[in-house]
């Protein structure tokens, strides 16, 4: 309770928490309002119940000017009630508030007790009436503000229990100490109410704060959906959106520019010297890209190692393709990471579209062909979509469709191309070639269908069908005669595919030391980890795995020593250059020494000429494949000639 008073009577509000203060004041808007009217009514009742019996000074001036000064001061606090006062405002209005209940309390108790000598007990006991109420009246009223409440009920109480405890009346003395009783619990009601309000606004504090955190977090999460965390450029999400927004504003007029470019030989960057480099090339080259597009262009990071800017609907055709250039020149100076310098280039496919009716699909994968033709080309570069794109686009959508929906089973077949061991002529195994005849469409280059298949995601289904009739026609082949068999990047690098596929063969029951995998340096970029479980897994069921067109890609001879490779298979592009390039017939020696020292076999692809295969016989190839010895054979053709004496001689016709 001394607590109590201690905060009671020394006013202050703690600035530290100036919503406190304002709250307060917002209370009192509402609850002083009310004590004046309480006063006022109680104050005239007392005057006319007086009136006639006491002079009219004490019935009608005093109680009059007394009233007046509240109903002032209640108009005051009503035309206050909305207003946003800052808390020193707030405080200084309070403590004012304080100083006024004190002389209102002392001038309305020492009226009421002016009365008492002119009225007989009924009117006495209506004087002591008066007082108790417009002391409880100013406890409940001010409660929220306690250094008011307290001034103010003292005071009456004070007056009250100090005329009417010496009145010498026994009533009036009970009804004195009846006052002090209830007076007291009165306080500690006051008390425990203002603790009950300064729980609620501090709670009221907490729950703002939590809700304002709530807020941002909200306004974070919404950057963050839209922004690619470690770049700080727009994601994927966000580019589509700003695209519809530019086709919005179009309003059926020219789309904007859409353009794409893809890092060229990001992946070795992160198999070579780790993540941790990666992401120090892709946020150097967000602050490239940055650099070169004048600012407010729109540049987005859309995939892995994929980024994407929008340009103006009227931009040049020539500033477009300039803008391109800049980007891809941008990525050619090297990159400075903490393991290293990495080297890569770009490439970069742009849709400058007329058409009225584009989507952000539609421009989207229009600019995503023409970045996958750039990226065809030796050099890269830059790409703009154009009407053969368009006619290209379209025969892709066709193939897509009619690996869709078409009868894969009955339109996949295979070719069948010898494999000569180069010393004695002798035809020792075929590689199966997919090939697809499709009902609607005709004949389809498996370089037509396998990009398409693998990008769409069913080039695992396709490649399960091609390899069980793979299997099938090995049954049939002489037992001395192995089959080679293609296997897509996403048959290794994704190992439910490739559990399918060890899966089909374990299950048809033929030797696997028959069989042979070939997986081409791509497919282990794709994936390196992966890619080496698998091939770990295909070998430990004793099927070989050779490294097909080896010498075109990015793999290290790190990786051809980890992965225990069976063959490596010499790229046709070195071979058949053997005769006119001295360096490309020194790259087919190297390959061919790096075979015979790690103890492996090695095959010449695309080999077409005598001369070819008598220079590869001399360099010490162990086996050779191309037109010279036969095309792609019909497996009836494939079986006679493995059947056949033949087998001998195919060599000799050099």
């Amino acid at each position: 309770m001394l607590q109590f008073f201690r905060k009671s009577f020394l006013f202050h509000v703690d600035v530290g928490n100036e919503r406190f203060a304002i709250a307060q004041y917002a209370a009192l808007t509402r609850q002083i309002p009310i004590l004046y009217v309480l006063l006022v009514v109680n104050a005239v009742a007392l005057a006319w119940t007086h009136y006639g019996a006491a002079p009219t000074l004490q019935t009608v001036y005093i109680p009059g000017v007394l009233s007046l000064i509240c109903v002032i001061r209640l108009a005051k606090w009503h035309f206050r009630r909305n207003d946003q006062p800052t808390a020193a405002q707030a405080i200084r209005k309070m403590r004012g508030t304080v100083v006024l209940a004190g002389i209102f309390s002392i001038g309305f108790g020492f009226w009421g007790v002016s009365l008492y000598p002119y009225g007989d007990a009924y009117q006495q006991s209506h004087i002591a009436f008066f007082l108790s109420i417009a002391a409880i009246s100013c406890v409940f009223c001010l409660m929220n503000l306690p250094p008011a409440a307290l001034v103010t009920a003292g005071s009456v109480f004070f007056i009250l229990v100090g005329h009417f405890m010496f009145s010498g009346q026994p009533v009036f003395m009970a009804i004195s100490i009846s006052v002090c009783l209830i007076s007291l619990a009165f306080i500690h009601v006051t008390h425990s109410n203002f603790d009950n309000f300064i729980s609620i606004v501090r709670m009221s504090d907490i729950l703002e704060q939590k809700q304002k955190e709530t807020e941002q977090l909200g306004i974070l999460n919404a950057k963050h959906a839209l922004e690619d965390q470690l770049t700080g450029l727009h994601n994927r999400r966000s580019f589509f959106e700003k695209i519809d927004q530019e086709l919005t504003k179009a309003a059926g007029g020219r789309p904007p520019i859409i353009g794409l470019i893809d890092l060229d030989g990001f992946k070795p960057v992160n198999d070579v010297f780790g993540h941790a480099a990666g992401d120090a090339v892709l946020v150097e080259t967000a602050r490239r890209f940055r650099k070169l597009l004048l600012p407010g262009t729109i540049v987005a990071r859309i995939g892995g190692d994929e980024f994407g800017f929008i340009l103006a609907s009227d931009t040049d055709a020539s500033e477009v393709l300039s803008i391109g250039n800049a980007l891809c020149l941008a990525l050619k100076d090297h990159f400075e990471t903490p393991a290293g310098i990495a080297r890569l280039s770009g490439s970069c496919g742009i849709v400058v579209s007329s058409e009225r009716q584009a989507t952000a699909a539609s421009l989207i994968e229009q600019a995503d062909f023409a970045l996958y033709q750039a990226k065809n080309k030796q050099n890269g570069g830059v790409e703009i979509f154009s009407d053969q794109h368009t006619r290209l686009l379209h025969e892709r959508t066709s193939i897509e469709r009619e690996l869709r929906i078409g009868d894969l089973r009955q339109e996949f077949y295979l070719a069948f191309q010898p494999i000569i061991d180069l010393k004695t002529g002798e035809v020792v195994s075929f590689e199966a070639l997919g090939r697809w005849n499709n009902a609607t469409l005709g004949e389809i280059s498996p370089a037509a269908f396998v990009p398409i298949a693998e990008r769409c995601g069913l080039i695992n289904d396709v490649s399960l069908i091609l390899l069980r009739k793979a299997i099938d026609a090995l049954d049939q082949l002489p037992l001395d005669c192995r089959l080679s068999f293609n296997l897509s990047a996403r048959d290794i690098c994704n190992h439910i595919d490739a559990l399918k596929i060890l899966s089909l063969v374990e299950r048809s029951g033929i030797a696997t030391n028959r069989l042979e995998f070939e997986i081409t340096e791509t497919a282990l970029l794709s994936n390196f980890e992966t890619a080496e479980r698998m091939i770990s897994l295909f070998r430990s069921a004793g099927i070989k795995v050779a490294l097909d067109d080896f010498g075109t890609g990015y793999s290290s001879l790190s990786h051809v020593h980890r992965l225990a490779f069976d063959k490596l298979k010499i790229d046709r592009s070195f071979v058949q250059q053997m005769e006119s390039d001295a360096r490309c017939r020194n790259i087919v020696k190297s390959v061919v020494d790096l075979s015979a020292n790690l103890g492996i076999d090695c095959v010449a692809e695309g080999v077409e000429t005598g001369a070819i295969a008598g220079q590869l016989k001399a360099l010490g190839c162990t086996y050779g494949q191309g037109y010279h010895f036969d095309r792609p054979l019909s497996f009836q053709d494939a079986l006679s000639l493995a059947r056949s004496a033949g087998r001998q001689r195919v060599a000799l016709r050099a």
